[in-house]
């Protein structure tokens, strides 16, 4: 029974991902200041890798949640590596994943927060 327990609550986890931090006004700022690179496009500059960020949305028309905006979740993506004091996000790459927040198709993006050197 433990088993089935744990199983249910890892599976029910996977499903989830957080949504945008509260911000302050430094790292809003920072937020509307920051770039994205997706997989394949090098940043101009020397960068260390802070850590790796996921963001998901589901804001579908109407508040349907049936489906997500790639552009919501490239903000939530730019406010979650603000919020651990990134200047970019590199590697990101976004598509469509089933049942991710409730949502019937989400759209969810990956990447690595960065700050340069």
């Amino acid at each position: 029974m433990k088993i089935l327990s744990t199983l249910i609550l890892s599976t029910a986890l996977v499903g989830c991902v957080s949504g945008r931090p509260e911000l302050t006004v430094e790292q809003l700022r920072r937020v509307d200041e920051m770039k994205v690179f997706k997989i394949g496009t090098t940043p101009e500059r020397e960068f260390k890798v802070i850590s790796a960020v996921e963001a998901a949305d589901c804001s579908g028309l109407g508040g349907s949640r049936l489906y997500g905006d790639e552009g919501n979740a490239i903000d939530i993506l730019k406010m979650k590596a603000a919020a651990i004091g990134g200047d970019a996000v590199v590697d990101v790459s976004c598509g469509s994943a089933p049942f991710v927040n409730n949502c019937w198709a989400a759209k969810k993006c990956d990447g690595k927060a960065v700050s340069w050197k």
